[in-house]
Order: C-alpha cells, then sequence, then structure tokens
C-alpha cells in the first residue's frame, strides 16, 4: 500500500507554511489563500484552512532509509524542533514490526514521526537532509470502533490488516510496511504521549495494487 495524498486542517497556514517549509524543507507545490500543498518524497501532504474552530490534532508518520534514527533525531535538534521522548528515549525500537522511531511536535503540536523499516532495506546514502524523507507511511485515524472502520477500509479498497499487527478492540494497523493506516480508539493516546487522540477530519488517497482510493473521516 502507498499513501499517495493526506489531507489536514489548519488552523493557520502561515504557521504550517513556516514550519513544514522552513524547518522540514518541503517543496511548496501549491499556496492558496485556504489551501497549500507539498511534496514530500513521493507523497503530497495538503493542509486546508479550518475553519469550525474544532483545533484539529493528528498523527503521522514519514518514512526514512535504516540506520538513520540517530541522524534524524540530530537533524531535528539542530532544526529546533520539539522531541517527543519516550521512556526509552528518543528513538524507540519497535522488534515486532523491525522499525526505529523518532517522534516530533510541529506548530501546531500534531505528532510526527520519523520511521525507517528494515524489512524494506532502504539504506541511507550520505548525511540525513530534506531529501532522506521518502514519503508519508501511517496515517492516524480515529473512530468510535476501530475494528468497523477497518472493515469499511477493507471492503472499499481491498486494503488487509498488516501481518505484523496488531489487531486489537482499540487500535490496530492496515497494510504493509510501504504504508499503513493505524486506526486508534478515540481518547486512546498516542504513542510516546499523554495526549488522547480525537476525531479531527482527515482525507487520504491509497493505492492497493494498481487501484486509488480516496477516504474522509470525521
Amino acid at each position: 500500500m502507498e499513501i499517495l495524498t493526506l489531507v489536514l486542517q489548519s488552523e493557520n497556514l502561515e504557521e504550517t507554511v513556516k514550519f513544514y517549509r522552513e524547518a522540514l524543507g518541503f517543496e511548496l507545490l501549491s499556496r492558496k489563500k485556504n489551501q497549500v500543498v507539498f511534496r514530500v518524497g513521493s507523497s503530497e501532504l495538503l493542509f486546508e484552512k479550518e475553519t469550525t474552530r474544532s483545533a484539529p490534532k493528528y498523527h503521522f508518520a514519514f518514512l526514512i532509509p535504516n540506520h538513520s534514527s540517530e541522524l534524524a533525531f540530530q537533524w531535528l535538534k539542530e532544526r529546533g524542533i520539539k522531541i517527543l521522548n519516550s521512556d526509552a528515549g528518543p528513538i524507540v525500537d519497535f522488534e515486532n514490526w523491525k522499525a526505529k522511531s523518532v517522534y516530533f511536535e510541529d506548530s501546531h503540536g500534531n505528532i510526527l514521526e520519523f520511521i525507517s523499516r528494515r524489512d524494506l532495506q532502504i539504506d541511507m546514502v550520505g548525511n540525513f537532509s530534506t531529501q532522506s524523507i521518502l514519503g508519508i507511511n501511517e496515517i492516524g485515524v480515529v473512530a468510535d470502533s476501530p475494528l468497523e472502520m477497518a472493515e469499511i477500509i477493507k471492503a472499499k479498497s481491498g486494503l488487509d490488516y498488516f501481518p505484523k499487527g496488531p489487531k486489537d478492540a482499540d487500535f490496530l494497523a492496515m497494510g504493509e510496511d510501504s504504508g499503513l493506516l493505524v486506526i486508534s480508539k478515540k481518547g486512546r493516546n498516542w504513542y510516546p504521549t499523554k495526549s488522547p487522540s480525537k476525531p479531527s477530519r482527515v482525507r487520504f488517497e491509497i493505492q492497493v495494487g494498481n487501484k486509488s482510493t480516496w477516504f474522509e473521516f470525521n
């Protein structure tokens, strides 16, 4: 599964541009009064102006090469970006997923993540830079019933559950190493924070095999 497009809401597009273009270095593809679009490796990241004052909050992850977690951590620190530490420290090793992650916040308090996946066998070349960020790899979605939402997604797109798990009533993953949807029950804390997940409007386009499908939730 590949994540082609992710569409989120932003209360302040000026701050969004400042963070994603200036701090992370993403290419700004389009800038309109109520919308900005960035190129993130093989994906597009789009923010729309939020007008309902609902204070949207999201979790999503970017794919980085193997053996680059420490370099990514230092790169974030050099840019003054807030790192989110876990009990294990700033770099988390998910043994079951054969992955390592560094969590951080954007200027709106969204929980972002750099994740490397050993089974993809993408090696790091040279120094870490914006070009090392290969695309959007995970999208967090919030639901009253994750299992019911997962079945809707499966029926519409053909996307199946992530073989490495989990598949629980309050949290599950769908897809594969190349792209995941992580579905959290409303109120469950987003790791590694004590920030409870809440529904916020999200749209995304995924590709499963030769089929691309759009979804919109919350």
